[in-house]
């Protein structure tokens, strides 16, 4: 049986449970934390209509530069839909942020290249996560930071385990 300390407090009017040393629950907690932190230093280089999955692709497309990536690879990738990415890839090409170029050996086929613009994109939103990773493991050991990666990866593997 899992045994939690649960703590009743008042937040906004209403009763609030909070459920400590549950791991799953602190796991989503500080993983919603680093997303918000994320978010915020990255809106220092992001317009207002920019998002985090629009960087990630962007992201992905620089450090991978020097091969053909296609949709299908952001799809894929992102595990999102056909037309999820096509918005995405769009809302891209007009920001001028990449290009989608033919290829010579298949007509249909449409590589997508980064830009000028695109490159200094992801080079400042590399920075940002340097920061950001810099900031989480402030205070850290690398031992403890060694300790926590063996713990996720077992937390991760009873979760594939049970899927």
């Amino acid at each position: 049986m899992i045994k939690g300390n649960i703590n009743e407090f008042s937040g906004g009017g209403r009763k609030v449970r909070e459920f400590q040393n549950f791991v799953s629950f602190s796991l989503q907690a500080t993983s919603h934390q680093v997303k918000w932190l994320m978010a915020a230093r990255m809106s220092t280089i992001l317009d207002d209509n920019s998002n985090m999955m629009q960087s990630r692709i962007v992201g992905y497309i620089y450090n991978n530069k020097e091969e053909d990536i296609f949709q299908k690879d952001i799809e894929e990738l992102l595990k999102i839909r056909r037309s999820t990415a096509t918005g995405i890839l769009n809302t891209l090409e007009k920001k001028g942020l990449i290009h989608r170029v033919p290829v010579n050996y298949d007509a249909r086929l449409k590589k997508l290249v980064i830009t000028p613009a695109g490159i200094i994109f992801s080079e400042k939103a590399v920075k940002c996560i340097h920061d950001v990773e810099s900031q989480v493991r402030s205070g850290l050991t690398e031992e403890e930071i060694e300790a926590f990666f063996n713990t996720l990866n077992k937390i991760k593997k009873n979760i594939e385990d049970i899927e």
